[in-house]
């Protein structure tokens, strides 16, 4: 008969169940992202919904060799983690970093295109200095899921989306000239799929 390994480590010796536990921890801190999902029993589809943004959008950052770490840092909160960012040195001496600057605070304003082929595009301005985001082209099935993952009301992306009926018309989102006075901060932009504008980007298709 199977035993389960909690009764497998309860016949383990101090040092051997100490030895266990480490390894452990070893295993887990080499783990992907997708690994460390996987490790916690959860779905792209739990995790998207506890960040409220499409599931496409965690696909993208389980994928990323590089990314933001306001999106790293909301991605393990929402599996009940705190991330922590340490430098290591030859002497053996570590010091936590817990700053990295004022680009969480920066605010955005978001302005909606219409692009060939019924697709749209999302832009991110950054009120004062900072980094330009943009989303690919979207569908519009995947264009409504961004603007509902940016709490967009669904009466306002009705009528984005009636605004938007020529190609290379354009309509801003929020922001201080409009009504809604509406502003966003970059995690929020990032979670829901924004990237930084290259210069030069080919459009997708």
């Amino acid at each position: 008969m199977a035993r389960n390994y909690k009764e497998l480590q309860e016949k383990m010796d101090p040092a051997s169940r100490a030895d266990n536990a480490r390894r452990v921890r070893d295993e887990i801190q080499r783990m992907a992202l997708d690994e460390l999902r996987s490790a916690k029993r959860l779905t792209q589809g739990d995790l998207a919904e506890m960040l409220d943004v499409p599931q496409s959008s965690i696909s993208r950052i389980e994928q990323r060799a590089d990314m933001y770490l306001s999106t790293l840092r909301n991605y393990v909160h929402a599996m009940g983690g705190v991330l922590q960012i340490q430098a290591v040195f030859p002497d053996g001496g570590t010091v936590a970093i817990s700053r990295f600057g004022d680009y969480d605070d920066r605010s955005y304003v978001v302005r909606a295109r219409a692009e060939r082929n019924g697709t749209y595009r999302l832009d991110a301005q950054p009120l004062d200095q900072g980094v330009p985001l943009s989303t690919k082209a979207l569908k519009v099935q995947a264009f409504t899921k961004t603007l509902k993952a940016l709490h967009v009301p669904e009466s306002q992306i009705s009528a984005i989306r009636k605004s938007l009926q020529k190609e290379g018309s354009w309509t801003e989102i929020g922001g201080r000239s409009t009504q809604t006075q509406r502003v966003f901060s970059a995690p929020e932009l990032i979670a829901a799929g924004f990237e930084p504008t290259n210069t030069g980007q080919q459009r997708d298709r």
